[in-house]
């Protein structure tokens, strides 16, 4: 076998490509198609994730090339923010974990590691290692677009666009709760984060109960209408509490001023928490939670007195340690009141009505699930989700809610918190949606009140009405993200937007600030319109006023005094603002879902607060995430699969080729390598069959069936092909290349040598392969002597005249017809040497066509139809059983004996027999047993 040099072919096509710079995008008179992709954080190498998420775009861009569509495909790399600062004092500090992951998974020679010690050395690295590894995979883009986020020249971008958004009153100082490093004394977001990335700020609101000697015991609650339920309090017996002197911190002009806030009991966690938000605790005493035990406490807000009772269930490093009871309600209550056999001394009490549930929810779904103590966690686990879901949408407050009777329990809580924090009888705390949540400095995170930070005003509604609007009308894959997106903005709230360390751009308003590095990657695909014109005309940043960017991407202002302010030429200035109306909005943004709760959002928020409507975003693509060998990726602990590795192991088409088509993308992809090595056979043996027909001579001879039937395959498949693309179904379209060749395979052995229809396959199918693998279909491309490239030839046109339907269900017909033959061969165990063919009878087709005539009837009644046909009658009791053989049948007419007749030869040949009769001597009498579409065979 001829061995393919994948890795020269690949060099060599990358090189003609970049010379003749056909992927650099320039404004025409054709129809724009602007795609995107979340630009890449340089903290390591590129890994499969990346390739998947990139691929993606990269192979849609392609193919739209071949549509004629005039195409932008580019992007920069992301480096603001603080993990590359992390980095690098991990590689100076000499960090064994460090050294060890970046050798032996990143592949990163150690000497070389050793030297990056500084943010901008590891930048400059990690960016050619990133542009070598694009390169290498084939990328189309446009270069001179490319830039990165810690140039000064994007940094003014990024200012103008705060001025921006503070124009509007989007930007604003206060106090506001947010994730925190105690080391790295920032802010975090979720790229700064090694675990919990997914964690948000959950807001438990505390109920004031007190002791018998006035102390303070607070309860935290995500639910606090289930107030008017509690027949006791919960406290984890082995656990340290503590009774603390509680002073709220209050801002004023003179500094902070501190409000006596009582004495409260709490665990000690809790007690830890509370001093990172506008609280100043002095701990006065330590104890275990046994010595709470057996007192009482009174509830705010019925007035009733309660007991404290023991549950090892209560968690302290989750709320504050102390927990109300409502065993009516919440099964984990239930069954611990029922453990210490109090349920009957305690009493339940009832507070929402359920549809579906009679008094006592949380009793009635512990029998009904046969749970038996505290220990099953994961079945009660399940009891309380079911139980706070129906609550949630069907539940209606009763008379034991006071006031309150009647409101639905979806409406309450927002009502009933203003309500208790007004009366002094609840305040609220902040905690994760995840126990874990720790900084890539290795430092577990913190919830805290920032006092004068810098927030983007997401909550704003009005803001938030122009998101859904936006999210109205573009197009999401899949669709179901629609909702998604809108209950991210929904849920949206205040998000700081500056930190005091790390890199990236310098906050505008005030000194000792850097934005943050979600906050400066929401618009800058904006950025991409105009970024050749500032990296080919070397200009400065100072050149790169409020009001030049007013003018490109707003239209306000005139370009003449721009130019001479700026001293940018004038015909530069007009050239950037036409770049961007002619390319924008963005057609397609595609990212990992990972990015739909924060970087995706911000996008959707931060476009439509800028820019006029036109330029609103046109539709977001969503993948799922990568693993290897069913093993999850990590940069730290591996695997990783470095593109350049994947490139130098398995070639760039191959790796191509099967990232982009081993899933759909709303699933997550796992790659094995054996799978890979199998793609790379499959487009090894395409090349050769390519290679063979381009060395072929022959004259093209006229087309006889089975030649149509390859063409109409082809033609059938070209038209699915461009559906599949154009929604971003790339394994459908993978799969159906593949089908392709298959009937390529199918068409030769059934003779199929016509070169004619040789050269043609092969010359769509180089086309359809194009986006996949282009540099071996412009290596075919050049050797069946096509002039110019095949990445921006013309996508093939459908030739619906070679579409036929007839042939197409002939060929399958054979199939299964062949499929009967070899099942009868192999349980009989014999070689014939004739085989006997015989189709069913006219009436029996008749009686087919009364029953497509009729579809959807049953058998009872079809019978009365067809026996209205006095010629049926005769056949008597066949009737029924054909029937029901025939109801079952889905295939439109075709000639059976036509197609049997063509295939003589061929079946002759497939199963080494003598001769094939169609419709001939009755042997065995076995023509009775067929029916249409489904011949009797007889073998002798």
């Amino acid at each position: 076998m001829i061995m393919i040099d994948f890795k020269e072919i690949e060099k060599k096509w990358q090189k003609r490509w970049e010379e003749a710079k056909i992927f650099e995008a320039n404004p025409d008179d054709r129809e724009k198609f602007f795609i995107t992709a979340a630009f890449p954080y340089l903290n390591g190498v590129l890994h499969a994730g990346h390739l998947r998420t990139f691929t993606i775009p990269e192979v849609v861009a392609r193919f739209q090339r071949m549509k004629n569509k005039n195409v932008l495909w580019t992007f920069g790399y992301h480096v603001t923010g603080t993990p590359i600062l992390g980095l690098a004092e991990l590689i100076k500090n000499r960090d064994e974990r460090t050294i060890w992951a970046y050798t032996e998974l990143h592949g990163i020679p150690k000497e070389e590691l050793l030297e990056l010690t500084t943010p901008e050395k590891i930048v400059e690295y990690f960016s050619k290692k990133a542009e070598e590894a694009f390169k290498r995979m084939g990328f189309s883009l446009d270069w001179r677009r490319n830039f990165k986020t810690d140039d000064e020249v994007f940094n003014k971008f990024i200012e103008w666009q705060f001025h921006k958004l503070r124009e509007k009153g989007l930007i604003v100082k206060g106090s506001h709760p947010v994730r925190y490093c105690p080391r790295c004394d920032n802010p975090v977001e979720d790229h700064d984060i090694l675990v919990g990335e997914e964690a948000t700020l959950v807001e438990y609101i505390l109920i004031k109960f007190t002791t018998e000697d006035g102390c303070i015991m607070p309860m935290a609650t995500l639910r606090p209408e289930t107030v008017f339920g509690v027949t006791n309090v919960w406290v984890n017996p082995e656990a340290t509490y503590v009774k603390a002197k509680v002073y709220l911190e209050k801002e004023t002009e003179e500094g902070v001023e501190l409000i006596d806030n009582g004495i409260w009991i709490m665990a000690k966690e809790c007690a830890e928490k509370l001093q990172h938000q506008d609280r100043k605790i002095e701990i006065l005493e330590e104890f275990k939670g046994g010595e709470l035990l057996n007192k009482k406490v009174r509830n705010p807000v019925t007035g009733k007195e309660v007991p404290i009772l023991p549950a090892k269930f209560v968690k302290t490093n989750i709320g504050t340690g102390c927990v109300m009871s409502v065993p009516a309600h919440a099964p984990y209550d239930y069954i611990a009141l029922r453990d210490l056999g109090l349920v009957d001394e305690i009493g339940l009490i009832p507070l929402i009505k359920v549809p579906g549930y009679g008094e006592y929810p949380a009793k009635e779904i512990v029998e009904k699930m046969g749970i038996k103590s505290q220990e099953e966690e994961d079945k009660l686990e399940e009891a309380t989700k079911k139980i706070y879901k129906d609550e949630f949408h069907k539940g209606v407050l009763n008379e034991n809610c006071l006031d309150y009777e009647g409101i639905p329990v979806r409406e309450i809580k927002e009502k009933l918190t203003k309500d208790l924090i007004e009366k002094g009888l609840a305040e609220v705390m902040y905690e994760f949606s995840e126990e874990k949540v720790i900084c890539r400095c290795g430092t577990p995170c913190i919830v805290k009140m920032v006092k004068g930070q810098w927030f983007i005003k997401y909550s704003d509604e009005k803001w938030k009405e122009l998101a859904h609007k936006c999210v109205d009308r573009m197009k999401f894959i899949p669709e179901n993200l629609r909702q998604v997106f809108h209950e991210k903005i929904d849920w949206m709230k205040d998000k700081a937007c500056v930190r005091r360390r790390g890199l990236g751009t310098k906050f505008p308003f005030e000194e000792g600030w850097v934005i943050e590095s979600l906050s400066d990657s929401t618009i800058y695909p904006a950025y991409y319109t105009i970024a050749k014109y500032i990296n080919e005309h070397n200009i400065k940043p100072e050149q790169l006023t409020l009001e030049l960017f007013d003018y490109v991407f707003l239209g306000k202002g005139n370009a003449d005094e721009i130019a001479e302010k700026t001293g940018i030429p004038k015909d530069i200035v007009e050239g950037m603002r036409k770049e961007f109306i002619y390319y924008y909005p963005v057609d397609w943004r595609c990212s990992a879902k990972d990015l739909i709760p924060n970087h995706l959002t911000f996008y959707i928020f931060n476009h439509v607060a800028i820019f006029p409507e036109e330029f609103w975003p046109r539709g977001i693509v969503v993948n799922g995430y990568v693993t290897i060998e069913g093993k999850k990726l990590s940069k730290s602990k591996g695997p990783v699969l470095p593109v350049l590795e994947v490139a130098e192991k398995f070639d760039a088409d191959v790796g191509r080729f099967y990232i982009t088509t081993c899933a759909e993308l709303p699933q997550d992809a796992d790659i094995k390598f054996k799978e890979m090595e199998n793609t790379k056979k499959v487009l090894e043996r395409f090349y050769l069959f390519a290679k063979e027909v381009a060395e072929r001579k022959g004259e093209k001879a006229e087309l006889n069936y089975i030649d149509k039937w390859l063409l109409s395959r082809l033609y059938r498949s070209v038209r699915q092909y461009d559906e599949y693309m154009e929604n971003f179904e790339l394994r459908k379209a993978g799969i159906l290349l593949y089908q392709l060749l298959d009937d390529l395979r199918w068409y030769r052995r059934r003779g199929g040598n016509n070169i004619g229809v040789l050269e043609e396959f092969l010359e769509v199918m180089i086309k359809l392969m194009s986006p996949f693998t282009p540099h071996l279909c412009e290596e075919m491309w050049e050797m069946l002597g096509k002039e110019g490239f095949v990445s921006i030839a013309k996508f093939p046109e459908v030739k619906e005249e070679l579409i036929n339907d007839e042939i197409e269900k002939g060929e399958e017909y054979l199939k299964l017809v062949m499929e009967d033959i070899k099942e009868i061969i192999n349980v009989a165990k014999v070689q014939p040497k004739r085989i006997y063919l015989y189709t069913a009878d006219d009436w029996k087709y008749e009686i087919l066509k009364i029953i497509k005539e009729n579809e959807g009837k049953s058998v009872k009644e079809l019978m009365p139809i067809i026996m209205k046909n006095p010629e049926f009658r005769k056949y008597g009791k066949e009737i029924p059983k054909l029937v029901n053989q025939l109801i079952k049948i889905n295939a439109d007419v075709i000639n059976e004996v036509n197609v049997l007749e063509n295939a003589k030869e061929f079946l002759k040949k497939e199963f080494d027999v003598e001769e094939v009769i169609i419709n001939g001597e009755d042997k065995a009498n076995k023509k009775r047993f067929a029916i249409p579409f489904k011949p009797a065979i007889y073998l002798e």
